[in-house]
């Protein structure tokens, strides 16, 4: 009896333990959007998570069941810092493209701006209806969330910044993460407690991204571990820490960690093992051949037009492989970006950011696939090379006018030496160009309806467009039965095409393709040259770790 009787207390243990206790694995392709800005958040209840992927807001309860997007803020835009209001109800994120605070209802509908803020460190939705911005070396502002002026609360001396600041019990006390340097020393930083009446300022913990929890404890992270220490918010004295997590994910250029607190002391993170990312070659009919790992930070893999080698970018270089041998990737060219074969495969197009080869200023440079002479430059500005079908020495490229989100399409064609336009509008992008087989059209993508949606010209270029999709759509290809493949919200679709002289297009049929991975703007997979299979990358969706149980394991002060 005495055995049953233990065995059934170890049973209920377990369980207890394993409903306190939980991982949240996203979906196969929803890699976060803006990671190093803070990409999720628990509700206050800690029954729910906000989260940012495919640069789109989704939803998900912690204890199982699908991510489902928040419909009203537009898919496919720059956000990031998103966080439940104190009622659990609304959602509080920054819009990159417009540099806005916004607020929308979990359920979905219409976006309330709030104010205009510049690229926060960190969020709070205070009990109080006020919401603390971490301005780095701004300080501290505070603007209410029914909108109003944006007023600074905390100002720094030259060479400080902060980050997550968040208001203490009483609402005269703000907890911040405190750095100094330029550029800023997050590994450095310490937590830090200043008032707001007397403007003193007291030192808690070396460490940075505190959140103070109700129950009376610190949880912050000190190096790459995640800790938590008893801490009383009168007295401002914290006790020593404990590790809750030996490793937890966080970005050294913006001191953010992938960590969230909940009111009711629910904590999640994400540690700092993160899965291979997978190169495979994908069917139009949903079929899926691995063909290997790709170094971390793989973007926008293109397929040489004789279907044997890809080049891709990764960690700031340019890398080629051969298609059936990928672990053999070879690095070519050092400081490059968004990497275009020529049709003969001879040459690579490129574009280059650093400041190392161009000062900053955005260029275009050709050089040897094998990375061999020197790299010629060929156009500036430039960001992107997009496109370069066989039978013509022209590619399309993008140029950034500045913004968040000021796009334009031009085409170089390198025997004049020349560069024409393609499509300018105005305040808005154009980007994602792809030529046809027979080069007499090209699609691309374009935000001037407000959302994104695909267009098709002729080509060359007469001024005509036609809006292919009406409910959103990205990074469109063509495929060799002449239909137009896309993404839209992390699923592929495809449209019929008649193309002449009144060119018509089919509605829409969702492929069986999905959990790509898909950034913001960068068509991420490229069209094989049979026209019927696609070069794309994949690996498991975040792990987000669940705690529930950490505060008996901290002692008191």
């Amino acid at each position: 009896m005495r055995t049953l009787l233990a065995v059934g207390l170890s049973l209920a243990l377990a369980a207890s333990a394993a409903a306190q206790n939980s991982v949240v694995s996203l979906p196969e392709g929803h890699e976060f959007t803006n990671p190093e800005r803070g990409p999720f958040s628990l509700s206050p209840d800690g029954m729910s998570l906000v989260y940012l992927a495919r640069a789109t807001v989704f939803v998900r309860a912690v204890g199982g069941g699908a991510s489902m997007l928040v419909p009203g803020p537009l898919q496919g835009r720059g956000k990031s810092n998103p966080v439940f209001s104190p009622d659990g109800r609304q959602i509080l994120y920054w819009a990159q493209d417009d540099s806005v605070l916004q607020r929308v209802a979990v359920s979905g509908g219409t976006p309330v701006t709030i104010a205009r803020v510049s690229n926060p460190l960190g969020l709070s939705w205070g009990e109080d209806g006020a919401i603390l911005v971490g301005a780095g070396p701004d300080g501290v502002q505070r603007v209410q969330a029914s909108g109003g002026v944006v007023e600074t609360i905390v100002r720094l001396a030259p060479g400080e910044s902060a980050r997550q600041p968040q208001m203490l019990p009483g609402g005269e006390l703000v907890l911040f993460t405190l750095a100094v340097g330029t550029p800023t020393n997050w590994e450095q930083a310490r937590v830090v407690v200043q008032s707001l009446r007397s403007g003193n300022r007291t030192v808690v913990a070396p460490g940075r991204d505190a959140r103070f929890v109700p129950s009376g404890h610190l949880v912050y992270v000190a190096g790459t571990t995640l800790v938590a220490a008893a801490f009383d918010a009168r007295t401002l004295v914290a006790g020593p820490p404990t590790t809750l997590a030996p490793s937890i994910a966080s970005n050294a250029g913006t001191g953010a960690a992938l960590l969230s607190v909940a009111a009711n002391g629910a904590l999640a993170y994400v540690n700092n093992s993160v899965a291979p990312i997978q190169l495979e070659r994908v069917g139009l009919d949903g079929t899926r051949r691995t063909l290997g790992a790709v170094p971390a930070g793989t973007t926008a893999p293109r397929v040489s037009h004789d279907g044997t080698k890809v080049t891709f970018a990764a960690a700031g270089d340019i890398y080629v492989a051969d298609l059936e041998n990928v672990a053999g990737a070879k690095k070519v060219i050092a400081n490059g970006t968004f990497p275009l074969f020529s049709p003969d495969g001879q040459w690579l197009a490129f574009g280059s950011l650093g400041t190392k080869r161009n000062n900053g200023e955005e260029r275009l440079f050709m050089q040897r696939s094998d990375g061999s002479g020197e790299a010629e430059l060929i156009v500036k500005p430039g960001r992107a090379p997009e496109h370069w079908r066989q039978g013509d020495q022209g590619f399309t490229f993008i140029t950034h006018r500045g913004g968040a989100n000021n796009y334009d399409l031009w085409v170089y064609a390198p025997d004049k030496k020349e560069v024409e336009p393609l499509v300018v509008v105005d305040e808005s992008a154009q980007l994602s160009s792809a030529l046809s087989s027979d080069r007499k059209w090209f699609a691309y993508m374009s935000s001037e309806s407000g959302d994104w949606q695909i267009y098709v010209q002729p080509y060359p270029a007469t001024g005509t467009k036609y809006q292919v999709t009406t409910t959103g759509g990205r990074s469109p290809m063509w495929t060799a039965d002449g239909r137009l493949v896309y993404d839209n919200d992390g699923k592929l679709f495809a449209i019929a095409t008649t193309l002449g002289a009144q060119p018509r297009f089919g509605s829409p049929v969702e492929l069986p393709v999905g959990g790509h991975i898909q950034p913001l703007l960068r068509r991420n997979w490229d069209m094989m040259p049979n026209g019927m299979e696609m070069l794309m990358l994949f690996r498991p969706g975040p792990a987000i770790q669940v705690v529930r149980d950490w505060t008996s394991t901290v002692p008191a002060r």
